[in-house]
This record gives C-alpha cells, sequence and structure tokens, in this order.
C-alpha cells in the first residue's frame, strides 16, 4: 500500500512538460512526414528499375526452362505488388488535410502505423516466400548451365541475402519507421493536450 502510495504522489508531484509551439511541432511533423515519404519514393523508383532490369533480362536472356519463365513471372509480380502497395503508403502519408486537426490526425496515423506494421511483417513474410520460390525455380535453369559448384554458391550467397535482410535488416528498417511514427503520434497528442488544457 505505501507502494502505491509513494506512486500515487510521484504521478500528482510529476513537473508538467513545457509548452512547445504549434507551429514548431506541425514543421517538425512535416519534416518527418516528407522524410517517410521519400523513403517510399526511394523504394518505388528502385523497384520500377529493377522491375525494367527484369524484363529487359527475361526479353534478352534465351531461357530454356518453363520453371525459369516462371521464376521471371512470379518475380514481376511481386515487384507489381510492391510497387503498387508503396503507391498507396505514399499517398496515405502524404496526405495533409487532417494536419490542423490533431484529433483526427492522431487516429489517421495510428491506422497507417498499423497498417504498415501489417505490410511490413504479414505481407512482407507473404511477398518473401514468393521471391525464395522465384530463386529456386530460376536456380533449376542455372543448375543445367552452369558449374556445380557455381551454382552452389549462388544459392548460398541468395538465401544468406534473403535472410539476412528478412530477419536483421527488416527488423531494424521496422523499427526506424515505427519510431518516427510514434514520434509523430506523440508530438500531435502533446498540443491536442495542451489544447484541452487551455
Amino acid at each position: 500500500m505505501k507502494d502505491f502510495e509513494a506512486l500515487q504522489d510521484i504521478w500528482h508531484n510529476q513537473i508538467a512538460l513545457p509548452k512547445v509551439s504549434h507551429e514548431d511541432v506541425l514543421k517538425k511533423i512535416k519534416k518527418t512526414r516528407t522524410g517517410l515519404a521519400t523513403k517510399l519514393l526511394v523504394e518505388i523508383l528502385g523497384t520500377a528499375l529493377f522491375s525494367a532490369m527484369l524484363i529487359y533480362l527475361w526479353i534478352e536472356s534465351p531461357f530454356r526452362m518453363w520453371t525459369t519463365h516462371l521464376a521471371m513471372f512470379i518475380f514481376m509480380s511481386c515487384c507489381l505488388y510492391y510497387i503498387v502497395a508503396l503507391i498507396g503508403n505514399y499517398r496515405r502519408i502524404t496526405y495533409d488535410n487532417l494536419l490542423d486537426k490533431p484529433g483526427e490526425y492522431i487516429l489517421y496515423l495510428k491506422k497507417y502505423k498499423h497498417d504498415r506494421f501489417i505490410f511490413n511483417t504479414r505481407k512482407y513474410r507473404i511477398y518473401s516466400i514468393f521471391v525464395t520460390a522465384g530463386f529456386i525455380l530460376y536456380f533449376i535453369e542455372i543448375a543445367f548451365v552452369a558449374a556445380l559448384w557455381i551454382t552452389i554458391i549462388c544459392i548460398i550467397f541468395t538465401f544468406l541475402w534473403i535472410a539476412l535482410y528478412y530477419f536483421v535488416l527488416m527488423r531494424i528498417y521496422i523499427r526506424r519507421e515505427e519510431a518516427k511514427l510514434e514520434d509523430m503520434i506523440q508530438n500531435l497528442e502533446r498540443i491536442e493536450k495542451q489544447f484541452e488544457d487551455s
């Protein structure tokens, strides 16, 4: 019981956060939002360039096996899906009609953050499975035209890269993006609380 009372005293006697300027917070939110939008644009452009390179490779290379054509179709489908999803996310993060309504924008950002988390975890897992299947199908032809040791090195390198990206780099990406979105939400909540207190 004494611990609870001590906790209550700390809670009631805590120092209030200094008031922040509405304009400063909006400037910071816009800067964070622009950074997230730019990152999405770079990803869209990178995936589009990779897709163009893949189409060129598919047209110009004399693939002999149907498994390779299926692999290329899977790669192109994954790229198209990823581009469409990123364009949708880009349009959502650049939507600024709610900037002067902190309460509504907080809800909007929380929904966006949740949807991005689903995209970066569950949907990315399915995406990774399809990309891996595409590589397996692609390596069937490589096994027939290249030396065994080259095939093995390519397979090991490819699957190590997929594992590194999925288990390490993607987690860092998710953590950083979530931190930026959470910072935006907390700043908006702080402004909203100031309006309520005044």
